[in-house]
């Protein structure tokens, strides 16, 4: 038998009372608005990148590759951050781990709002800009994966995908605000305001929303399966107590981290590239203005939402890895087409092509938000997810607008980018559907003590 034996009843959702249901959905929508925050961060750097380029690096030959190395720089700290937040959160709990990040989230982003630039403190502007891109990504480094642990913990067997789906959902929310609050500024403000204050409202607002997760995810409770492993530990001889939730992950599940990755691999570079870089590749290749490239962002942010729980419960109904099987055709069929619609110059037709890279982006992210977690058990289960998930994100997340530029500068193909997506997702996705085990449907208890992963 294993050390984690649960318990209590397999389903969240069959709570024993009308109050602790209320207290459980509270804290789902608590953890959700979570991602909104997250990705509104990461999004509105990459969405302004060509502004920040000026002010923080100047206007010199390849400085917006400088600005996105800078971006990718903060993701390179998100797996030093999973692991300190993975293990508190195994640890001490998913709750505590989240009230820790959203306070470090708020300060990266208030201290990019405030500094200095290029021409007034010369290149201690982009040292500065570095330090806290990298603690905002050290303070995300368990975010998203925190959120899908919880919501997924939280919900019932039928509904996972659903209910997980949400932080995927909220993500694009947060991509939304990003973008819509950039054309706003971009569209209200003059250039020349814009460039010297404008950019800086952006940030602000980021340091507020992640203020308020503060207060807010204090009041969540924890879940079902933390509380099953906490009285789990205090059965247990002292000795055992120091065993690190990581290790315990790299030595009992390493296919779940495998997998975990391989998922999140094709998640990060469809994200990044069909729906966050989309703006910076209309400015580059068909030198639209800002403000235009803003409101096709938008436009893929919105289709995003939309579509977001049908996958969700497309999962649900048909199984996870049938819906990713569906989604894998859809990306190699539609990737390089709709790359080649944007790089067209038509602002109509682009607009197609936005819609188009945003499906499979979204759907796919439906799907990993229940899938990636229920790879592992509950032991480990943030440690594990966050290892897997942020090192992919790092390699082809916040390098993917790197990498795509580059390419398209040394090659000279503008569809460079969608290309490089395509080879991803036949690398990453054919493995995926030989490893990865379809547990929609199951009892989260029958999860968390698989044979399969735990040791009898």
């Amino acid at each position: 038998m294993s050390d984690f034996e649960p318990q209590a009843p397999s389903d969240p959702a069959a709570s024993s009372s009308p109050q602790q249901e209320k207290g459980r959905r509270r804290s789902m929508l608590v953890a959700a608005f979570g991602t909104v925050v997250e990705w509104y961060d990461f999004s509105i750097f990459f969405y302004v990148a060509t502004i920040l380029t000026t002010e923080f690096f100047g206007d010199q030959t390849d400085s917006l590759l400088l600005t996105l190395g800078v971006g990718a720089a903060g993701f390179l700290f998100r797996p030093l951050g999973a692991m300190v937040f993975g293990h508190l959160g195994d640890r001490v709990g998913r709750k505590s781990a989240l009230v820790v990040s959203a306070v470090l989230m708020a300060v990266a982003m208030l201290g990019i709002a405030v500094m200095p630039t290029y021409d007034a403190i010369g290149i201690w502007a982009g040292v500065g800009m570095v330090f806290f891109r990298c603690l905002s990504g050290f303070s995300v480094g368990a975010e998203y994966t925190g959120i899908m642990v919880f919501l997924m913990e939280s919900a019932g067997s039928k509904r996972r995908g659903l209910a997980a789906s949400w932080a995927a959902a909220n993500s694009e929310v947060g991509a939304l605000l990003a973008v819509g609050s950039g054309a706003l500024l971009a569209n209200t403000l003059s250039a020349e305001a814009m460039s010297s204050w404008g950019w800086r409202i952006l940030f602000i607002l980021g340091a507020l929303l992640a203020a308020l997760m503060v207060p807010l995810r204090r009041m969540m409770e924890e879940t079902d399966t933390f509380k099953r492993l906490q009285a789990a530990e205090k059965k247990k001889p002292a000795v055992k107590h120091t065993r690190s939730p990581l290790l315990i992950a790299f030595i009992q599940q390493p296919r779940a981290i495998l997998v975990a990755f391989l998922i999140s691999s094709i998640g990060s570079v469809s994200y990044f590239l069909n729906i966050t870089y989309v703006p910076t590749y209309i400015e580059e290749v068909s030198q639209v203005k800002n403000s235009g490239s803003l409101a096709l962002g938008t436009i893929a942010a919105v289709v995003a939402i939309v579509i977001t729980p049908f996958f969700g419960i497309a999962s649900d109904r048909f199984g996870r890895k049938r819906t990713l099987a569906v989604l894998m055709v859809v990306f190699i069929l539609t990737t390089i087409p709709a790359y080649a619609l944007l790089a067209d110059g038509n602002s109509g037709i682009a607009i197609f092509g936005v819609a188009f890279l945003a499906v499979p982006a979204a759907g796919w992210s439906a799907v990993a938000a229940a899938m990636v977690p229920e790879q592992f058990t509950g032991t480990s289960r943030f440690s594990g997810m966050a290892i897997g998930y942020n090192v992919a994100t790092v390699l082809f997340g916040g390098l993917s607008p790197l990498i795509a530029t580059a390419l398209m500068s040394s090659t000279g193909l503008t569809l460079a980018p969608a290309i490089y997506a395509t080879v991803i997702v036949v690398a990453a996705g054919v493995p995926t559907l030989f490893l990865a085990r379809n547990m929609a449907g199951r009892p989260l208890a029958e999860v968390d003590r698989d044979k399969d992963l735990v040791p009898a």
